[in-house]
């Protein structure tokens, strides 16, 4: 992604964020609706992007719940409709539990979505599962970079990235620096 559409992408992000910054239903709901939209552009952002493709050239996206389906299966038909490609490849998005990670040790990953902010142990194994398939792994919780989670938001006055610099270093994905220079940052 050239840094042109990636600032575009960013002050999309802000110009969201003051349009959507209303009442809300639920917290969770208004992270999950922003999240969707980060998402894509932060996969977008992987400069190795190429590399995650399966043989016909289409990126996978996990939707990974533990508890509630439902809102796993709503938010992947939110991204479905949201576009059908990331830079310039089309993408699948498939929803599965903590569990059924395992399944998907052979297929390329490009992005794990949490729907759901997961207790430590489970936590511990979708991170895992992002190092080792060098996928990003995405919660919109607040928390859950600071505890190894790779990407999510940061929510203050504007919606920016939050990056864990530790889980990227070690699942050795490249990301566009101007990603890194806008996010907030962990270690």
């Amino acid at each position: 992604m050239n840094n042109r559409l990636l600032v575009s992408v960013l002050i999309l992000f802000q110009m969201l964020w003051g349009a959507s910054n209303g009442p809300c239903a639920d917290l969770n709901d208004h992270k999950l609706h922003l999240g969707i939209k980060m998402f894509p552009a932060l996969i977008g952002g992987n400069l190795d992007l190429s590399g995650q493709t399966d043989k016909k050239g289409t990126l996978l996206l996990l939707i990974v719940y533990e508890e509630n389906r439902g809102v796993g299966e709503q938010v992947a038909r939110t991204m479905n409709l949201s576009g059908k490609v990331i830079d310039t490849f089309p993408f699948q998005v498939e929803v599965c539990t903590v569990s059924e990670l395992k399944t998907f040790a052979e297929r390329p990953v490009a992005g794990v979505f949490l729907v759901e902010s997961l207790a430590a142990e489970p936590m511990e194994k979708v991170t895992a599962f992002g190092v080792v398939k060098q996928s990003i792994v995405f919660s919109p919780f607040e928390g859950d970079v600071q505890k190894g989670v790779l990407a999510g938001m940061d929510i203050s006055t504007q919606v920016k990235p939050a990056l864990n610099l530790a889980t990227l270093r070690k699942s050795g994905i490249r990301l566009n620096a101007l990603f890194i220079k806008v996010a907030k940052t962990y270690e």
